[in-house]
């Protein structure tokens, strides 16, 4: 298995029961899965990480730093502009630009999985 395998999916919400469903549901799927709170920790992570995520679910109404300013100063950010981020809110009509798919919340399982799937495989199953 290559590095680009073990790449996680990074989970950006502010919610942690919503964090700790997803995880579990890409977990189980065979995927690898890192989580954050909100945009400024992702961010942090990912900069001090040497190996950046294979995708990015991000929620767009988050404290400290929401999803549309993470969106802004990730495609900004030579190691992460290309990386394909799927943004999840409860509020689909909202814009995001810079997104490669928007899923409404709640989220059925089904529909993310299909999505990550467009970008990832997953390390088994």
């Amino acid at each position: 298995m290559d590095a680009s395998e073990c790449r996680p999916i990074l989970v950006v919400d502010d919610d942690p029961d919503t964090r700790e469903a997803l995880s579990e549901l890409l977990e189980l799927n065979g995927y690898a899965v890192a989580c954050a709170e909100n945009g400024l920790i992702a961010l942090t992570e990912i900069r001090t990480r040497p190996v950046p995520p294979a995708l990015i679910l991000l929620d767009l109404l988050m404290p400290v730093m929401d999803g549309h300013t993470f969106l802004d100063r990730a495609r900004q950010d030579h190691r992460i502009k290309d990386l394909p981020i799927v943004v999840a809110t409860a509020d689909p009509s909202l814009e995001a630009p810079g997104a490669a798919a928007v899923l409404g919340k709640p989220i059925r399982p089904e529909r993310l999985l299909d999505i990550v799937r467009q970008f990832v495989q997953p390390r088994f199953g």
